[in-house]
């Protein structure tokens, strides 16, 4: 019999995750993005183009810049000790 060894996920696929979970972001209002977030310690501020909300969790961060009324660039945040 051969011995089928499974390894976990390399960060390619990590990275891919990440990615597809930042761009689900993309093109939502302030209320419907913030209704993605039931846990986390919300934060809302201005810049120089819009409004940014920052949501931090214990072991990742998540910011989305907002141009206009919608969603236009997310940046995710992987916290380490």
């Amino acid at each position: 019999m051969s011995k089928i060894t499974i390894s976990p996920p390399g960060i390619h696929a990590s990275v891919l995750t990440i990615r597809r979970f930042a761009d689900s972001f993309d093109g939502l209002t302030i209320k419907e993005a913030q209704k993605r977030f039931t846990r986390g310690k919300i934060k809302m501020t201005t810049w120089t183009h819009g409004k940014q909300l920052v949501a931090t969790f214990p072991k990742h961060e998540v910011r989305l810049l907002f141009f206009g009324d919608t969603v236009k660039m997310t940046s995710v945040q992987v916290l380490s000790k």
